[in-house]
C-alpha cells in the first residue's frame, strides 16, 4: 500500500517546527525533537498512573504515538484530527475471534492451519493499515473479566492491530438514530460510527465534563485538542493492558435481569395463542419500553407532545424503527428470538445484541459470534443495507480482499 502523506503543520501551528516528543513517565523527562535537528529536555515530574508504559514517542508528521509497554512490546496509535475520517473497508470482529487473532500471535497450537494463515493476512492488512479493525467496550468489558496472560494478550493484539481505532457506543449511535427519526436529522457517516475521537466507546450519557482549561496559562485550541488525544490515547492503552480482573456484579446482575425479563416473554407467547397472533406488536411494544426513557427524551426534544407520540408509536414506529440501521435490527432481533423460546436469553447477550447490531448497520463486514449472526443473516431485506456478517473469518477473508478492491 502506499504510504500516507506526511500531515504538513502549518507555521502560525504551536507545533510548528518540532519532529517528535517523547515522554518517560518512570522519570517525568519529555524530549523535544525539532526539524532542525535539535532536542531540548524538561522534567514534568512522575506520572504514578503509567503502571504499564516504559516510553512513548508522538510523531508529528504521521499524528502517531508510539507507545513502548514495560514487557517490551510495541503498539502504535492514531491520534488523527477532527478531519480524520474512514478511507478503508471497517472490520469489526466479535472476542471470539480476537481470541483466535492473538492464538496466532503468539503462535500457538490450538488454531488449525487454514486459520492461522486467515489470522496471518487480516493481521497483515491491518498493520498495513489497508482495513480498520475496530475495538469497542465491550471488547474492553469481555477481557477485563480475565487476569494476567490470558488478558494481556488479547489486549495487546487489539491494540496493536486496531490502532486507536474504535467503535463509537451504541448508546451514542442510539441517541443519533432516535434524533433521526423524530428530528428528521442527518443520517450517520461510518466516520462518525468508527473514529479515533477521544472517549467514543463510552456512552456520552456518563461521561463527565473535563475541568477548564486554567485562566492564567490557557493552552491554544489547537494543542488543547492534541493534549486531549495524546492523553486518551495513553490511557487507552494503560486501559487494555491492566493485568487485573475487574467486574461489576452490579451490571451483571443487571443484565441476568434484562435477559430474564426477555425469556419470560418468549415463554409466555408460546404458551399463549392471542399473543402468537399479535406477535409482530407484542415484539414491538417491549422492545419499545425496552428504550422507553430514550423514545421519549427524543421525542420531547423535537417538540412532540405526548398526544403526537402516542400516534406516532401507533401508526408510524414500526416503519420508522426499521428504516435506520442500528436500531432496526435489535428491534428484529428481539422479533426474532422473542419468537423462539427454545433460544434461551443470557445476561451476555445484551451486548451482542448492541454491538453487532451496531457493527452490522454501519461497518463493511462484521465476523461474530454463530447464533447473533444467524438472526442478522435473517434480518436480510427487512433493515437496511449494512454490513457482510460471516461466522467465521475463513469465510470473511474473501469479501475482505474484495472489499480492498
Amino acid at each position: 500500500m502506499r504510504p500516507e502523506p506526511p500531515i504538513e503543520v502549518s507555521p502560525n501551528h504551536p507545533m510548528f517546527g518540532i519532529a517528535a516528543i517523547s515522554h518517560t513517565p518512570s522519570t517525568g523527562i519529555v524530549e523535544i525533537e525539532f526539524t532542525d535537528g535539535r532536542r531540548s529536555q524538561g522534567d514534568i515530574g512522575l506520572i504514578t498512573e503509567a503502571d504499564y508504559i516504559r516510553h512513548t514517542i508522538f510523531d508529528i508528521a504521521t499524528s502517531t504515538l508510539r507507545v513502548n509497554l514495560l514487557n517490551g512490546s510495541d503498539v502504535t496509535m492514531k491520534i488523527g484530527t477532527v478531519r480524520t475520517a474512514v478511507d478503508h473497508p471497517v472490520v469489526y470482529l466479535d472476542q471470539n475471534h480476537w481470541i483466535d487473532m492473538a492464538r496466532h500471535a503468539v503462535g500457538s497450537p490450538q488454531l488449525s492451519p487454514e486459520r492461522r494463515q486467515v489470522c496471518k493476512r487480516i493481521a497483515e492488512l491491518a498493520e498495513a493499515g489497508q482495513i480498520i479493525l475496530p475495538v469497542s467496550a465491550a471488547h474492553l468489558g469481555e477481557i477485563a473479566k480475565k487476569a494476567d496472560r490470558q488478558r494481556t494478550e488479547v489486549a495487546q493484539v487489539m491494540l496493536k492491530l486496531s490502532q486507536g481505532w474504535q467503535m463509537c457506543s451504541p448508546l451514542r449511535v442510539e441517541d443519533h438514530e432516535l434524533s433521526q427519526i423524530f428530528a428528521s436529522g442527518p443520517a450517520l457517516t461510518k466516520s462518525q460510527v468508527f473514529t479515533v475521537e477521544p472517549g467514543a466507546m463510552w456512552s456520552s450519557r456518563t461521561e463527565q465534563q473535563l475541568p477548564a482549561p486554567s485562566e492564567q496559562d490557557p493552552l491554544p485550541a489547537d494543542l488543547e485538542s492534541l493534549v486531549g488525544r495524546l492523553t486518551w490515547a495513553t490511557a487507552m492503552v494503560e486501559t487494555f493492558v491492566d493485568t487485573r480482573r475487574l467486574v461489576s456484579d452490579a451490571g451483571l446482575r443487571k443484565t441476568d435481569r434484562w435477559a430474564a425479563s426477555f425469556q419470560e416473554l418468549a415463554v409466555h407467547v408460546r404458551g399463549n395463542p392471542k399473543a402468537r397472533q399479535q406477535l409482530r406488536l407484542v415484539t414491538r411494544v417491549r422492545f419499545m419500553s425496552d428504550i422507553n426513557d430514550e423514545l421519549t427524551a427524543a421525542a420531547g426534544a423535537a417538540g412532540l407532545t405526548p398526544e403526537q407520540f402516542y400516534q406516532w408509536s401507533l401508526t408510524q414506529s414500526e416503519h420508522d424503527l426499521a428504516a435506520v440501521p442500528m436500531l432496526g435490527r435489535f428491534r428484529e432481533l428481539v422479533h426474532l428470538r422473542v419468537s423462539n423460546a427454545d433460544d434461551k436469553w443470557e445476561g451476555n447477550d445484551l451486548n451482542d445484541t448492541l454491538y453487532l447490531c451496531c457493527a452490522s448497520g454501519y461497518a463493511n463486514i462484521v465476523v461474530g459470534e454463530k447464533k447473533t449472526v444467524s438472526y442478522l443473516l435473517r434480518m436480510k431485506g427487512k433493515v437496511p443495507d449494512g454490513a457482510e456478517v460471516f461466522r467465521r473469518l475463513e469465510d470473511a477473508l474473501p469479501s475482505i480482499e474484495a472489499a480492498l478492491e
